[in-house]
């Protein structure tokens, strides 16, 4: 459905105007349909985020700064994100012998099934998105990067 349509508009004044607003409210369905899914694994999104920046590392450690760097939403409290982790039993924390300054955050055993029940269910998730083929995916995933420059 075109963005006018979904919220009632009838044009935009420009083109970059009307790609700002389909964005935005893009980014709000997305989360519809992201959020619940992780919620009903016990997890936010944030959460799942942390657990694949460690399996992609495991058995090596990252350190805070790094799983930082490397989120998708880099406005998270590494930190309590981190705690609640642990807390589940999905990650360690221990401060490395090479430099005491930096703390370093493993992948546990528990937190790898986690991921991998993720992964089995990974599907469903992705089933809102097959309103595209695969090339449009790609078009369209290519079309962000460069938006972003």
């Amino acid at each position: 459905m075109r963005i006018e349509d979904e919220i009632h508009q009838k044009e935009f004044t420009d083109d970059y105007r009307r790609l700002l607003v389909n964005l935005l409210f893009t980014n709000n369905w997305v989360n519809q349909q992201v959020m619940p899914f992780f919620k009903r694994l016990g997890l936010t999104l944030q959460q799942h985020n942390v657990l694949a920046i460690l399996r992609g590392q495991h058995p090596e450690p990252v350190c805070f700064g790094d799983i930082q760097n490397r989120m998708v939403d880099r406005n998270s409290n590494v930190t309590r994100l981190i705690d609640k982790l642990i807390e589940k039993g999905f990650a360690t924390r221990d401060i490395c012998q090479a430099n005491r300054r930096m703390i370093e955050v493993r992948l546990t055993e528990k937190g790898m099934k986690k991921l991998q029940e993720v992964d089995d269910r990974f599907p469903e998730l992705l089933e809102h998105f097959h309103n595209l083929s695969q090339e449009e995916a790609l078009l369209v995933s290519n079309k962000l990067d460069k938006l972003r420059g």
